[in-house]
């Protein structure tokens, strides 16, 4: 049976945010604690641009498998949805039940469950793992 194209849309994940903002917010509770007093203005005040940072970092489009002839996978990116979708070379650096860690043409892409469906994220980690 042949297989057919998958279409994988990518979101920022907010579960992912929520985890890396709440090292920082750890990171600058222990800088309030154990730091002089003058640092607390600036170690209250990195964590906003911190934040916004954080959330427009990740990745977010729509990842194209597009099946071939000897078994593979053709990838293909469309990072907006009016722009084309352009072919890249997709790399898995981490592969687990929780999280995938994609490089896309060098850029690193953190998928965590809620960045996109969970049946997409199956078929993209059967994909990855053959």
């Amino acid at each position: 049976m042949p297989r057919t194209p998958t279409t994988i849309r990518i979101a920022p994940s907010r579960l992912g945010w929520c985890c890396q903002f709440l090292l920082a917010v750890l990171v600058t509770g222990g800088v309030l604690h154990f730091g002089p007093s003058w640092l607390a203005v600036p170690a209250v005040g990195w964590l906003l641009p911190l934040a916004w940072w954080l959330w427009r970092g990740q990745v977010r489009g729509v990842l194209h498998m597009h099946p071939e002839a000897a078994g593979n996978w053709r990838w293909t990116w469309q990072p907006e949805p009016a722009a084309e979708a352009v072919p890249v070379r997709l790399t898995c650096d981490y592969l687990g039940p929780w999280l995938i860690a994609l490089e896309l043409n060098g850029r690193k892409a953190w998928l965590w469950p809620d960045s996109a469906p969970g049946d997409a994220l199956r078929q993209l980690r059967r994909a990855l793992a053959r």
